[in-house]
């Protein structure tokens, strides 16, 4: 009986110990890029026109390693704003801090650009949403950084 006693609790404290581990643990996600765009697009909370980008311009525009990129959706403004969505999908998460900097170097590059052609933009540039998870790395640029973030959390939580 004693043994039972010192055997249920170890037993009870390795199956909590094991939940932990495997709530803490990465789920596999898949994100269907184009629909989340979609969504992005449509939510009102860019003040300027949007129109889709092609997978090359966008890869040429950010100086990414074409190699590294498995699928992009991307969406810019007029040029009238800094309004911006990119959606790209890796082929190996292990590439994400060097494409998520390319992204940071690019967003630094244009929030010098607006500072002295529309100043308005900045603040803009200053509270983008820049989320990422496994494979995926997500940008936008728009109005309101709340929504913005509450729309690809749908996304990207488990």
């Amino acid at each position: 009986m004693r043994k039972l006693i010192v055997i249920i609790p170890i037993v009870i404290i390795a199956f909590v110990i094991l939940e932990i581990i495997y709530l803490n643990t990465d789920k596999d996600i898949n994100i269907d890029i184009q629909k989340l765009g979609e969504e992005l697009v449509n939510s009102k909370i860019f003040e300027d026109s949007l129109s889709q980008v092609d997978k090359d311009s966008i890869i040429k525009k950010y100086n990414f390693d074409s190699q590294k990129i498995k699928d992009i959706n991307s969406y810019v403004g007029t040029g009238a704003t800094a309004e911006e969505i990119l959606i790209i999908e890796l082929i190996k998460k292990d590439d994400k801090n060097v494409i998520t900097e390319n992204i940071k170097t690019k967003i630094q590059e244009r929030k010098q650009d607006f500072e002295n052609y529309l100043p308005k933009e900045v603040f803009k540039l200053e509270n983008y949403n820049l989320e990422s998870k496994e494979n995926y790395i997500i940008l936008c640029i728009s109005n309101d950084f709340d929504k913005a973030k509450e729309i690809i959390d749908k996304y990207i939580k488990d």
